[in-house]
C-alpha cells in the first residue's frame, strides 16, 4: 500500500500568550498560532484536504455584528487573500477537483475556504455537526462558529466519520476522535510515503510540548471548551507520543507544525 504525500499549507494566522496556550507557559511570550491545512495525495488517489483555513470569506462575515466579536476575541491576519483554493491552485490542484474535505471541527479558522471546494464530500463527526448546526448569532459565535461561512448544499455533501473510520477502506487513513476543545473534533492518522507515521490532531492541544509534557491549556480556556475532555484527549497523545516514538503528532497552530508551511 502507497504510502500518503503530505504538504503543510496556510492562509493566515492569530496570536495568543503562551500562559493561554499551555500550562506553565509565559503571560509575557506571544505565540503566533497560524491556520494550517494539509493537502494529501498518493498514486491513484486524492487530492484529499484536512482542514480548509480562513479564506477571504472571514473578514466579510467578521465585518458585522455579531462576527466583529470573533475578530476581537481573536484577531486574524489574512496572509493570501486568495485562500487554501488559490494555495493549492499555485501548486497545480483545480479545488473543484478536491473529492474529499476531511473537516476536524467547525471554527471559522478550520472551515473558512470550504466553499472553495464545491465538489467535495465533507468528512465529520455527527457530534460535531449536530453541535452546532443550524445555531445563529451569538450562539453560533459562542461555539466558534460562523454560519455564512458554511456552503448552502452541505447537509447533501456530508457523510460521518468518528473513532476508527477508515475513510477509503484500506486502512491508509482513519480517523481518531480528540473531543474536548470543540463538540466531536477528529484528527486522522496516516503513513507518509515515505513510512512515517503522521497523526493531525488538529486542536487538541495548541502547542506540541502540550501533548509531551501533558500540559493542558490555561483553566481560563474552560469557559470556551470542555476542559476535562480535552485533558483526557491530550492524555490520550501524550501516551501515543510515549509508546510510538516514530509517531509525528502534529497540532494545527503550533508553530512547529507553521514551520512546516510550503512555500
Amino acid at each position: 500500500m502507497n504510502g500518503w504525500r503530505w504538504t503543510v499549507l496556510s492562509d493566515g494566522w492569530t496570536e495568543a500568550r503562551e500562559a493561554l496556550l499551555i500550562r506553565g507557559g509565559s503571560w509575557r511570550k506571544t505565540v503566533r498560532c497560524a491556520a494550517t491545512a494539509v493537502l494529501l495525495d498518493r498514486d491513484g488517489q486524492g487530492p484529499v484536504l484536512f482542514d480548509c483555513g480562513y479564506s477571504s470569506r472571514f473578514a466579510v462575515e467578521t465585518a458585522g455584528w455579531p462576527g466583529r466579536l470573533y475578530r476581537f476575541l481573536a484577531p486574524a491576519t489574512l496572509t493570501d487573500p486568495t485562500g487554501i483554493a488559490g494555495i493549492l491552485r499555485r501548486r497545480g490542484v483545480n479545488p473543484e477537483e478536491v473529492r474529499d474535505v476531511i473537516v476536524s471541527h467547525w471554527h471559522a479558522d478550520h472551515v473558512g475556504g470550504l466553499r472553495d471546494f464545491p465538489n467535495a464530500t465533507v468528512h465529520a463527526s455527527r457530534e460535531g455537526w449536530q453541535a452546532i448546526s443550524g445555531l445563529r448569532g451569538l450562539a453560533a459565535l459562542r461555539r466558534g462558529v460562523l454560519p455564512g461561512l458554511l456552503p448552502e448544499d452541505l447537509p447533501e455533501r456530508l457523510r460521518w466519520v468518528d473513532e476508527g473510520s477508515d475513510l477509503f477502506g484500506d486502512g491508509s487513513l482513519t480517523v481518531l476522535a480528540l473531543p474536548g476543545h470543540a463538540a466531536g473534533q477528529i484528527g486522522v492518522r496516516f503513513v507518509s510515503e515515505g513510512g512515517t507515521p503522521v497523526l493531525l490532531a488538529a486542536d487538541a492541544c495548541w502547542l506540541s510540548d502540550g501533548y509531551r509534557l501533558n500540559r493542558s491549556p490555561h483553566r481560563c480556556t474552560g469557559l470556551l471548551q470542555d476542559l476535562p475532555a480535552c485533558e483526557a484527549t491530550l492524555a490520550r497523545l501524550h501516551r501515543l507520543f510515549l509508546d510510538e516514538p516514530t509517531l509525528r503528532i502534529l497540532p494545527c497552530h503550533c508553530p512547529e507544525t507553521a514551520a512546516l508551511v510550503a512555500l
